[in-house]
């Protein structure tokens, strides 16, 4: 059984952010997950919704929309997340070099990067003009 306890959607700026935080720990405190997987959770929200405003390839006059919702099945923690910027599908995209040296370093990718080695799950459809990540958190 699906039992879908938070949904929102986050206004386009990015000071919107610590709202958010603020409900996924509220959400956290009364499913008693643990801390770090809270902690986990708020990481990758922080990173894919700014990403998304600040590369999401928004149609001119359309108002940028990211909306996140969380639920709690089978003893996984589900997160979604929509958005109606253009098409990017982040699964596509490359890892970055974490050999090098910093300095020498390609600038992008590393909290991409970070979200998805976090994630027990991390998958991508662009659904009804919507692109759709969804992350899954094992709880055991």
């Amino acid at each position: 059984m699906i039992t879908r306890d938070f949904n929102v959607t986050v206004a386009a700026r990015v000071s919107e952010l610590r709202k958010l935080s603020a409900m996924v720990e509220t959400f956290g405190e009364a499913h008693d997950l643990p801390p770090r997987t809270n902690f986990i959770i708020n990481l990758a929200l922080e990173e894919l919704v700014t990403n998304t405003l600040v590369h999401g390839k928004f149609e001119h006059g359309v108002d940028p929309q990211i909306d996140v919702s969380l639920s709690i099945h089978d003893g996984r923690v589900i997160v979604v997340v929509k958005s109606n910027g253009g098409k990017f599908d982040p699964t596509k995209s490359t890892n970055p070099d974490t050999t090098s040296e910093l300095d020498s370093r390609p600038i992008g990718g590393l909290g991409l990067h970070l979200v998805k080695s976090q994630a027990d799950a991390f998958s991508y459809e662009f659904v009804d003009g919507l692109n759709q990540l969804t992350l899954e958190y094992n709880l055991s």
